[in-house]
This record gives C-alpha cells, structure tokens and sequence, in this order.
C-alpha cells in the first residue's frame, strides 16, 4: 500500500490525499502525485468571515431590471413598458409594481443598480456570472468542459472555513441548460468533480416530494450502505446528468455523498419538507421556487455552504421562463413576478425572524439584463450593459440602493460598476476565502479564484 507522508489535505467533502491514495483512486480523479502536491500547496489564505453560508437565487434566463428593482416611469413609453410602480420605504426609491412584497422590505436587504458583464447569450453570461469569468468566446452553443473555471459554489465548497465532512455546495431543482447542453459554469471545472454540486433534480413543490431517493429505505441497514455499489441507483440520476458534461470522468465521490446523506440525521431532516407548517409553506408559496427556496433555508440551517435555487418557475425549464424576449409584460405579471416576489420576501423574512440573517448572505441575480427597448413582439431582449442585483443579510448594509442607470437604464452614470468577478468576490470575501488565492490547476497553471474586488461599499 502506498503511504505518504505528511498530515491529511482535506478535498471537497472530506475526501483526504490518504484517502485517495489508499483505495486507489488517485487516477480516477484525474490527479497525478505531482499534481496532488500542487493542490496542496494551493491552500488559500482565509479572510474573517461574515458570513457561514450562502444562499444564490438565480433566476437563469434573466429578469427584466425595468419591471423589478430600477424602474424608468419617466421614460418613453417605448422604453417605460406597460407597468406601473410600487413606493418602497426608501425615500424617492421606486420598484416595478408587481413585486409589492420586496417592495415593503428595503430596510432589510440592499439593491445594486450597477452591474454590468461582457457576455451576450445565456450560455456564455450563465458561465461569466457563475464563475466570475468571461469565456474564450461569448456564443450560444457551449459546454462545460474540466478544464472550466469552477462554480463560485464550488470555490466555497472547497475553499471555506468550517466543517469539510459534510454537504457543502447543492444546486437545485434542476440544472440549467440552453441549446441541449448543460450550461458551463455550473460544476466545478478544474477544481475536480470531487468540487462539484450535488445537485438535487426533483421539484420541491410534488405531490410526492420526500427526498426518498436521499433517504435510507426502512429496509436498508446502515451496515449495508458500506457497499458503495448498493448506493448507485440512488444518485444514478446525477451521475447521468453530471456525465452529460463533455469529457468528464465518473467519480466515486458520488457515492460517498448519498452515503453521508443516507445516514445523515442533520441533512435527512433539512430535506423533509413535511416538518414545516401548513402556514409556512403557504407563505413561500405552493409552486416550484417558493418550495426551493423554503429547501435551501432548510440546508443552510443544516451545514449546507452555498445552496444555488434556479428560478424554475412551476417546473420549467428557467430559461423558458424568464427570458422574455416575447410577451414580457404577460408573463411577468400573470406567471413570473408574484411568485418570486412572495418566496424571496419569505425567505427574507424567514432568515430574519429565524436570526439567521447576519450569519447567512442571500444574493439574487440574473445573468445579465433586458434592453431599455421594447421589441416587435413585446418582449425585451438580452442587455449586459446594465442590470441590476439583490443582497441581504451577511454584514451587507440594509435599506440602500447603490449606484444609478441613465434615464433610459441603459447604462450606469454613478457609482462603481460590478462585475460578475466582483459578485463572486463579495461571496468568497463575505464567507472567508480571500479572493486573491491562487490555484494551480491540472495542467499546471496558476489561476486566481477571481480577478474581481468585493463590493465592501454595501457593507456595515
């Protein structure tokens, strides 16, 4: 048996270089010694957290910012669109007039009217604001590939103070796709598939929804689980949808993790959406992403680190949903706006009557914005020039509104312009990663976790 020397480097989820070494596994995570090394030396230094987790709301597809948080009712009309708006608590601060709730809840969280990226269609802009880096090549057609920058979940997963053991990084209901691929920046790249989320594809809001392909069958000893093979069929669903990713290998990790589900009280119970009431549930909201984001406070509570919810909208696909470039208005206020607006002003609310708030940071976003203006067929299309963002809790200042678009919320004329680096910088600084560390990947060059500075101007 191989032995090496020195103390146990903890992977994601636990998994130690000893490990590795001794069920002979080296190869299948597509390390050579030399590189293993390397990993090792590419500890990041820890900034002090402010926060213990995070929770992404991520409304893939990309909401409209003219009909949620930066509003333009002086515009022309070919721009203003067919909304009204909504007074907040803030002094002079408007919001589109079908998200009422967010609306009376500004002293509890911050908006960002300033952001802006460089990547036009969805697969590329998912992978710029989920990365924090822009593609080779901005296009429609692309797809995960090992050699990706990882997933900002991924960063924390491995790089995040606290317990390495656990469940650390979920995505869910559903991974996001455009064009038949999976779209890139949702796994863990070149950190290792050890990195990457487990991602839960199963609607919260079913009839039938219990988590059973999480939990341990009544017939089923926890003896019986040291087969790992005996674990497959329970994640076979992840593991095709994870091996869909071009060029990736198939890992045992997979295993180990419904392993650690399976006999998991902590984790079994935060997936048992039944031990919540009738009245709380109803305020997040009986449909897909009020139930979602019901779920992600529940594992946050639980240990989870980052839990990412697509904005599903009634188990569609997000994309579908929210990119409007067709029928905004309708869709916004018939399908989408109300409820988003009830789970995300629940779970707000939850996190603080739960006093889960200052230790727990909720970031809300999309991958870009829509244009100023208002096409043929009433829709708005793709703009990253400008949109606008959603924080809360954390140490973020609450009941601000930083920076300012032109008249036209075309482009912004005051305050700092953030980016997706700067986005996945506040979330790697906010839990205690330092977002300058370096890592030297498998092909053996050295990349920074992001190029990006945290947006310390939101907060306290």
């Amino acid at each position: 048996m191989l032995r090496v020397p020195g103390p146990p480097i903890r992977l994601c989820e636990g998994v130690t270089r000893r490990d590795l070494l001794r069920v002979g596994t080296l190869g299948a995570v597509g390390l050579s010694l030399p590189k293993l090394f390397q990993l090792q030396d590419a500890r990041g230094e820890s900034s002090t957290p402010r926060a213990d987790a995070c929770i992404l709301l991520f409304l893939w597809g990309a909401p409209s910012q003219f009909e949620t948080l930066d509003p333009k009712p002086e515009a022309p009309s070919g721009i203003r669109g067919e909304f009204g708006v909504t007074r907040t608590g803030l002094p002079g601060v408007l919001f589109g007039e079908h998200i009422p709730q967010l609306a009376a809840r500004t002293d509890r969280f911050a908006v960002v009217r300033t952001c802006a990226q460089t990547s036009t269609h969805h697969q590329s802009a998912g992978y710029e604001a989920l990365t924090g880096y822009p593609p080779s090549k901005d296009a429609v057609a692309l797809t995960a590939t090992p050699a990706d920058h990882p997933n900002l979940g991924s960063v924390v997963a491995r790089f995040a103070p606290g317990n390495a053991s656990g469940l650390r990084f979920v995505t869910l209901p559903q991974l996001i796709s455009d064009v038949g691929n999976l779209t890139p920046g949702q796994f863990a790249g070149y950190l290792g598939r050890q990195c990457d989320p487990f991602a839960l594809t199963k609607d919260p809001n079913a009839a039938d929804f219990d988590a059973r392909d999480l939990l341990l069958a009544s017939d089923v000893s926890s003896t019986r689980l040291g087969d790992r093979r005996s674990l497959l069929h329970r994640v076979d669903q992840q593991r095709r949808e994870l091996d869909r990713v071009a060029g990736v290998q198939s890992l045992d990790v997979y295993q180990d993790r419904a392993c650690r589900l399976l006999t998991s009280p902590l984790v079994r119970h935060a997936f048992n959406l039944g031990r919540e009431s009738v009245a709380v549930r109803e305020r997040y909201g009986r449909n897909t992403f009020g139930q979602s984001c019901l779920l992600a406070r529940r594992l946050v509570e639980a240990g989870v680190k980052l839990v990412t919810v697509y904005g599903a909208c009634n188990g569609k696909t997000p994309q579908d949903a929210w990119d409007t470039h067709e029928n905004n208005f309708g869709k916004l206020k018939n399908e989408l706006l109300p409820p988003m607006d009830q789970a995300t002003s629940a779970l707000i609310d939850d996190l603080h009557d739960r006093g889960l708030a200052e230790s727990m940071l909720l970031l809300w976003m999309g991958e870009f914005g829509r244009t100023p203006r208002i096409n043929a067929k009433a829709g708005r299309d793709h703009w990253q020039h400008s949109y606008s963002i959603l924080l809360s809790g954390g140490g973020v200042r609450p009941g601000q509104v930083y920076g300012q678009s032109d008249r036209h919320g075309a482009y912004p004329v005051h305050g700092r312009v953030f980016t997706p680096a700067d986005i996945t910088a506040t979330v790697y600084d906010c839990l205690g990663i330092n977002p300058r560390t370096t890592v030297v990947d498998p092909q053996g060059r050295p990349l920074r976790l992001t190029e990006g500075t945290p947006m310390r101007e939101l907060f306290t």
